[in-house]
């Protein structure tokens, strides 16, 4: 008989049938047991990673589906995907001024109602900085705010997008799940994009037009897809859904702005 440590339950067997705690043996402190474990895992994140970007990718909205119709063992979870196209947006795309205002375009008297300036010069008398000076420290913190934030674009872009279905009657969760992983599709499509467009050595901005044509129509499939909608209505929702994004991306630029401003 076994005494599980994890909940004090006394069972047979080698793991704990009320919580699944396993039963330790020395033979689990050996090398072999330990680099096989890891070799295990290892394995089996590059299986769920290669199945999940092989639908994110080749399958819009299908990933969603499946994770609400409880198909989930074989691919990562949305979040999971989520981070992991941050991170490879932040890593090739350091530089990259798409959700935030650099401060050569936005350190002007007045910013979309914004005095802008005038906590420019404030900021430079409270810390005896020059606004170069300034201007450098902006960059630096309204750019890693601009990535490091981007998980709130979730819910602000999941609002509006439920709006599109209320006839649908869905839980918050399955909107959020649906924008989670179309984000994702966007944040990897745009690293994308903006590599060729280095590449080929033209205007980073010349990317956004294949970036919207290209996220409208994976919208456009996903929302058949996952909402079983008529294709009439998908394509609708779809430009309406363009719209939104772009607004609600141009919110989070400000938002990005003033929130580095006021904390600097």
């Amino acid at each position: 008989m076994n005494t599980c440590k994890n909940c004090s339950l006394t069972f047979e067997g080698k793991y704990c049938p009320a919580c699944g705690e396993k039963v330790i043996e020395n033979k689990d402190f050996s090398l072999t047991h330990i680099f096989g474990q890891a070799i295990g895992m290892l394995t089996n994140l590059d299986s769920k990673l290669y199945n999940t970007l092989k639908l994110l990718f080749l399958r819009p909205g299908q990933l969603s589906l499946y994770n609400i119709q409880g198909i989930r063992v074989p691919y990562m979870n949305p979040i999971q995907i989520f981070l992991i196209s941050n991170v490879i947006f932040f890593i090739f795309l350091s530089d990259i001024d798409i959700f935030r205002t650099p401060s050569v375009w936005f350190f002007q008297e007045d910013f979309d109602g914004i005095k802008v300036m005038d906590h420019v010069r404030q900021i430079m008398l409270e810390k005896n900085l020059t606004q170069e000076n300034v201007a450098i420290l902006y960059d630096q913190i309204s750019s890693n705010l601009a990535k490091s934030l981007l998980i709130f674009l979730i819910p602000l872009l999941a609002i509006p997008n439920m709006g599109l279905h209320q006839n649908k009657k869905y839980q918050a969760g399955k909107h959020i799940i649906f924008i989670t992983h179309y984000l994702s599709f966007i944040l990897i499509l745009l690293v994308f994009i903006l590599q060729l467009a280095m590449i080929f050595s033209t205007n980073k901005w010349s990317a956004i037009i294949p970036l919207l044509i290209v996220g409208s129509v994976y919208y456009i499939i996903s929302n058949h897809r996952f909402y079983g909608e008529r294709w009439y209505l998908s394509i609708a929702k779809g430009l309406i859904f363009l719209i939104i994004f772009v607004v609600i991306t141009q919110i989070y630029k400000m938002l990005v702005n003033v929130l580095t401003l006021y904390t600097m």
